[in-house]
């Protein structure tokens, strides 16, 4: 039987009651088409079509479960996309099925990034497998000589682009290619030196040490754990950008800007200072438990992925442990974390870590942001990979808290 007229329609004032919004909301809605009106016969005021009503109230209510725990969601929160490169689970972390901290005992960077980019059948790092940069683009990394190495890369890392051709080749194949050298250039550029097939680990070690081998264990042990940690901010961002069908080179960019920030991988640079500043005094306890008095957080300590630790800083802290067990600067380190540890209640994280090696090494200021860019280049390079292959930009929606549009 057909709907009366009169229920087809509702007054302004019943569809917005229906719906629980104010009039200047009813307005908005209806301004976006999502709800149709029609002038009332013999009358200045208008009606409202009661099925839109509806459906936009059925739809509102299925948005609002769906997101009822949106809250925090994007910090720390429920998962919001898949992946299957990396695992945070009682309080471990796993690349592809394969525990993190036992990879840094021997395995390098390549082989861990081989890993991540799901290349089973493919060998990602041939000898030819090098990018060549023209006389143009050496020139101008000679140029930038001085340059911090970070934002190096951030200026070198366009124009390679434009010299590499077969960035355009987005089949698995190509894709893996184009990865190992850009993994390979990112090295070479934060190095300082030209690109080559030489294991990433050794490039680095030669930029900011004498070479030998203990540091150049500790520094490959610490390139493999920062090679990954599932959706942080970086790796979000490199899949945002990579979503959009830009080039692995510029998702990389994209991955080294969020990550200079301090409070994701420029943190390394605030524990260095820390450090630094403990090195000069002989109260390093009574430092710390001062910090704590004053509510001056102590950089390096706590996440909160790991509530009883991160693995990362314990296999890194142990392995140099193991190797420079008796250097002053380690001493010290200890006895940070063994008073964070009672006083604070906390343990350190993988910035604190990767900060440690740089103290017991004697490396520059800025050498633990460096490797924890190189190292997370692999990770990028397969959240880039992983986001091409499901063939979506990723585009949230915000719940909207401003001021109603009249």
């Amino acid at each position: 039987m057909a709907e009366k007229p009169e229920n087809l329609y509702l007054s302004a004032r019943e569809a917005a009651a229906e719906l629980g919004i104010s009039l200047p909301t009813l307005y908005a809605y209806v301004s976006r088409d999502l709800i149709r009106s029609e002038p009332v016969p013999d009358s200045r005021a208008k009606r409202y079509r009661a099925e839109d009503v509806r459906a936009l109230k059925r739809r509102r209510s299925q948005e609002n479960q769906e997101v009822s725990g949106a809250p925090g969601t994007l910090s720390f929160g429920q998962p919001v996309l898949d992946s299957a490169i990396t695992l945070i689970a009682d309080g471990r972390l796993h690349y592809r099925g394969s525990d993190a901290t036992a990879l840094a005992r021997s395995s390098s960077l390549e082989q861990v990034a081989a890993l991540l980019w799901g290349c089973r059948d493919i060998q990602p790092f041939t000898k030819d497998a090098v990018f060549r940069p023209s006389e143009r683009l050496s020139a101008l990394a000679a140029s930038l000589s001085r340059v911090p190495r970070i934002e190096r890369c951030l200026s070198l890392l366009p124009q390679a682009a434009l010299e590499d051709a077969a960035v355009y080749n987005m089949t698995d194949r190509g894709l893996a290619a184009t990865g190992a050298r850009l993994l390979r250039y990112v090295a070479a550029v934060i190095a300082g030196e030209a690109p080559s097939d030489k294991p990433v680990h050794e490039v680095l070690t030669r930029a900011l040490t004498q070479g030998e081998k203990p540091a150049s264990e500790l520094i490959r042990a610490a390139l493999v754990l920062s090679a990954d940690h599932e959706l942080n901010a970086s790796a979000f961002t490199v899949r945002c950008v990579a979503g959009t069908g830009a080039t692995l080179y510029a998702a990389v960019q994209a991955g080294i800007c969020a990550a200079q920030g301090p409070r994701h991988g420029g943190l390394s640079g605030r524990v260095e200072g820390l450090l630094l500043d403990m090195s000069n005094r002989q109260d390093v306890e009574d430092a710390v438990v001062q910090r704590l008095k004053d509510n001056d957080p102590v950089p390096g300590f706590g996440h909160p992925l790991y509530p009883d630790g991160d693995p990362r800083a314990a296999a890194l802290i142990e392995m140099v442990g193991e190797k420079y067990g008796d250097d002053a600067n380690f001493l010290r380190v200890q006895r940070i974390v063994r008073v964070m540890a009672e006083a604070g209640g906390l343990r350190p994280n993988i910035d604190f870590a990767i900060a440690t090696v740089g103290a017991v090494l004697h490396l520059p200021r800025g050498a633990g942001l460096s490797m924890f860019v190189l190292g997370r280049t692999a990770g990028w390079i397969g959240h880039a990979m992983e986001q091409y292959r499901t063939g979506l930009m990723i585009r949230p929606r915000a719940r909207y808290t401003g001021e109603i549009p009249r």
